[in-house]
């Protein structure tokens, strides 16, 4: 039609899509903005939740200082297995049990130990009269008492490494009102059945000092270690009293930081300072009498 203008559709259409194309890249170019937004929100999301749980982790843990007790000749005067032998009745009988009992794998013996005496029909109600002759060392008494005392403030964490059998030490234990100032005991497995005391057998075991005896006092302390990290409580520190050559193996192990407590004048005293094995203590070393010196001690310490 005349004075009419002619519609360019063609053109148009090109128009069109190129104002479709620049809005799907406007689009996509929104999109990746979108997404990288909540990605780093995703991110910042996680890593406040793991930042919460480190140190809601790092806030349950519980630093400790841990006080080792060996139990025999430290705890008590005398040695609980010991104390049983005479039951045998016969001085060759006697002397050859001591003999095995320095010489071979400790829980085997007490385990063929108890099987003679039933063969001698000696009865568990003889046995635990033995045990029950079995004093505890002046001081030690008196010494729980004043670690429990101070357990709220300096955190104690107590327990018993024992190279003797569970039942006995138990029951030295228990008859002397002194179970509850322990959290764990370490010692051969035993048992009484029908009225008999079973002494499981131990495994051999590969250290250097400790092999042939069926006890390391420094693997029994690594297991320790282990099963209480489980349950976030941590050992910033350690004490160790004891008096027997059979600490030696865990004191060597201690580091500058802990404190070595032995007996004066027993057996890791002579074999530390007469054999010249001291040089390889790298923590404190300390030396008591009874429990009142060990007190004396953690009095000092905290000055």
């Amino acid at each position: 039609m005349q004075g009419e203008e002619l519609i360019d559709l063609n053109e148009d259409n090109k128009q069109i899509k190129e104002k479709n194309s620049t809005n799907k890249v406007t689009n996509k170019s929104n999109i990746g903005y979108v997404s990288i937004i909540i990605i780093l929100i995703i991110l910042f999301v996680l890593i406040i939740k793991l930042y919460s749980f480190f140190n809601k982790m790092n806030s349950q843990k519980q630093y400790k200082s841990l006080i080792i007790f060996d139990f025999d000749k430290t705890i008590t005067i005398n040695d609980t297995f010991e104390e049983q032998v005479p039951l045998l009745n016969s001085k060759e009988a006697e002397d050859d049990l001591y003999r095995r009992i320095y010489d071979e794998n400790w829980a085997s013996v007490m385990a063929e130990a108890y099987n003679t005496f039933y063969d001698l029909n000696i009865s568990i109600s003889d046995i635990n009269k033995r045990i029950d002759n079995v004093q505890i060392t002046p001081g030690m008494k008196e010494l729980f008492n004043f670690l429990k005392d101070h357990q709220k403030d300096n955190n104690y964490f107590l327990v018993i490494f024992s190279a003797g059998h569970l039942y006995q030490v138990k029951r030295v234990l228990q008859r002397n009102n002194l179970t509850s100032f322990f959290d764990d005991v370490i010692a051969f497995y035993s048992y009484e059945k029908d009225g008999k005391i079973i002494v499981n057998k131990s495994s051999e075991i590969s250290c250097d000092f400790c092999k042939g005896i069926g006890q390391c006092k420094t693997n029994e302390f690594n297991s320790l270690k282990k099963k209480y990290e489980k349950q976030n409580i941590f050992f910033d520190k350690i004490y160790y009293i004891c008096d027997g050559i059979n600490d030696y193996c865990l004191a060597r192990n201690l580091e500058n930081k802990d404190q070595l407590l032995i007996r004066k004048n027993y057996g890791l005293d002579n074999y530390l300072y007469n054999d010249n094995y001291i040089e390889n203590i790298k923590c404190k070393v300390n030396k008591w009498n009874n429990g009142f010196d060990i007190i004396d001690f953690f009095k000092n310490e905290k000055n």
